[in-house]
C-alpha cells in the first residue's frame, strides 16, 4: 500500500506544473483617473484623509495619519498635501501625502502616504496653504520655537530632506508671513511681531504692543501686513521706507472683539471675524488708505469663507443654513438650507478640528457636514443643493485641487 501511495505521487509531481516556483501571469490595470477636481478630507472620527473625486463623486480611497488632525495644507508647488496634528495626544508629527496627479498623462492616481516626520507642535499653514520660505515649504514649531525649512520640491519615502533652520525669539502661537526681504512673525502670548531677515535669519527688531496677536492678513498691492491684536489691528510695511516699520493702527468698533481671521472678498476688501459663533462680521476696504471698519451683521454663525474668485460672502449658520453675500458690498443675496442645525457648543480647541468647511470653484461650493457626516455640494447660483455624499465619520477640513490649477 505505502509503495502504491509513493508511485502515486512520483507520477503526479512528473505531470503536474510547478505551480510552486512561479506564478501564473496578469493583466495590470491602470490606477489613472480623468478628473476635474480632487477634494481631500480630513476624517476626524479615525484620522483620515479622505479622498473624493468630482465631477463623479467617488470616493477614492481613505489615508491614515496619526491622530489627530488640526490642519490640511497643500504644497508650494501642489504636488503634496500635509496633515499637521493636534496637541491631543503625546506626539506631534506632520505627514506628507500625494496628490496623486500624474503630470506625464494629466490624470490622477489614488494618493498614499509618502512619510510621516516628527515635530514639536507644527503650524505655519494659511488659507490651507504652506508656509513658504524662498517659495519652500516651512513648517513652524511652536513647541520649540523653530522656522524649519524643507529646501527641496521633491519628497519621497527614502531620500534626505535637506532643511534650514531659523531660531524665533520663543516658543509661543504664531502669525507668519514671508516678504520681500524679511520674515514676518507674529506671537501671540508675548504679543510682539519678530521680525528676521530672510538671508541671514537675523533679527532685524521686534515691533511690540500687539497684545493677543492673533489672525493677520496682506495687502497685495502695497505689501503691508495687518496683524489683529487684542485693541485694533497693527499694520507693518515690507516694501521701501517702509520695510519693517509700524505704519498705522485700526481700532476695532467694539471693544473686546477683535480679528481672528481674515477673508478674500471682491475688489480688495478684507472680511474679518472672531472665533467661535459669531453675529457679525467686520468689512475692511483696503482701497481707502485711511482704513475703518464697517460692521455687518449676520446670523449666529459657526464658519465662514469667500468663494475662490471673492464674489461671494459665504456664512454657515448654527442653524444650518448657508447665508449668501456679496463679496463687496456684503449686501445680502439669499439663504440656502444645508444641513440639519448645529446643536450644543461648537469651540474648537487645539486638540483637533472639529468645525465644519468651506470651499469653492467655478460656481460650486462644498462643505463638509461634520454632525452628519456628509459632504454638500452646492450650486450658489441656481441657490440649492446638488446632492450629498456620505463620508462617514466626522470630516472636518478641506484641501480642493483643481487639475486646471496643475496643468497650466
Amino acid at each position: 500500500m505505502t509503495k502504491r501511495i509513493i508511485s502515486l505521487l512520483a507520477v503526479l509531481a512528473v505531470i503536474s506544473p510547478d505551480y510552486g516556483l512561479t506564478h501564473g501571469g496578469v493583466t495590470r490595470a491602470s490606477l489613472l483617473k480623468d478628473t476635474d477636481i480632487r477634494l481631500f478630507i480630513a476624517d476626524n472620527m479615525d484620522s483620515t484623509v479622505v479622498t473624493v473625486d468630482f465631477p463623479s463623486g467617488e470616493i477614492i480611497n481613505r489615508v491614515t495619519v496619526p491622530p489627530s488632525i488640526m490642519i490640511l495644507a497643500e504644497s508650494n508647488t501642489k504636488k503634496y498635501i500635509y496633515a499637521m496634528r493636534g496637541r491631543d495626544t503625546d506626539q506631534d508629527s506632520v505627514s506628507i501625502l500625494s496628490t496623486g496627479f500624474d503630470s506625464k498623462t494629466n490624470s490622477f492616481r489614488p494618493p498614499h502616504l509618502i512619510r510621516t516626520i516628527p515635530f514639536d507642535t507644527p503650524g505655519g499653514p494659511r488659507k490651507n496653504k504652506m508656509a513658504t520660505v524662498n517659495g519652500y515649504d516651512t513648517v513652524i514649531t511652536e513647541g520649540d520655537g523653530k522656522i524649519v525649512v524643507l529646501q527641496t520640491d521633491v519628497i519621497d519615502g527614502l531620500s534626505e530632506i535637506p532643511t534650514r533652520t531659523y531660531d524665533l525669539a520663543a516658543p509661543d502661537h504664531y502669525h507668519y508671513m514671508e516678504g520681500e526681504k524679511n520674515l514676518y512673525i507674529g506671537h501671540l502670548f508675548k504679543g510682539f511681531v519678530q521680525v528676521l531677515n530672510r538671508r541671514t535669519g537675523r533679527e532685524v527688531k521686534k515691533i511690540e504692543n500687539c497684545p493677543s496677536l492673533h489672525g493677520m492678513t496682506k495687502d497685495k498691492k502695497t505689501g503691508r501686513i495687518f496683524y489683529s491684536c487684542r485693541t485694533g489691528l497693527l499694520v507693518i510695511g515690507t516694501r521701501g521706507k517702509e520695510r519693517a516699520e509700524e505704519v498705522y493702527r485700526i481700532p476695532y468698533p467694539d471693544r473686546g472683539r477683535s480679528c481672528a481671521a481674515f477673508l478674500p472678498g471682491r475688489n480688495n476688501i478684507k472680511w474679518c471675524y472672531t472665533e467661535g459663533i459669531i453675529p457679525q462680521l467686520y468689512r475692511l476696504d483696503l482701497n481707502n488708505m485711511d482704513y475703518r471698519f464697517e460692521k455687518l451683521s449676520v446670523k449666529p454663525s459657526i464658519r465662514q469663507n469667500v468663494t475662490e474668485d471673492g464674489k461671494y460672502l459665504l456664512v454657515l449658520t448654527k442653524q444650518g443654513e448657508l447665508s449668501v453675500y456679496d463679496g463687496y458690498s456684503g449686501d445680502f443675496i439669499k439663504d440656502i438650507e444645508v444641513s440639519d442645525p448645529f446643536y450644543g457648543q461648537w469651540n474648537e480647541d487645539v486638540g483637533k478640528a472639529i468645525l465644519p468647511e468651506i470651499t469653492s470653484y467655478k460656481g460650486l461650493t462644498y462643505i463638509s457636514l461634520t454632525h452628519e457626516g456628509r459632504l454638500a455640494e452646492i450650486d450658489i447660483e441656481a441657490g440649492k443643493v446638488n446632492r450629498y455624499i456620505d463620508i462617514g465619520g466626522f470630516p472636518t477640513r478641506m484641501i480642493l485641487l483643481p487639475k486646471a490649477d496643475l496643468t497650466t
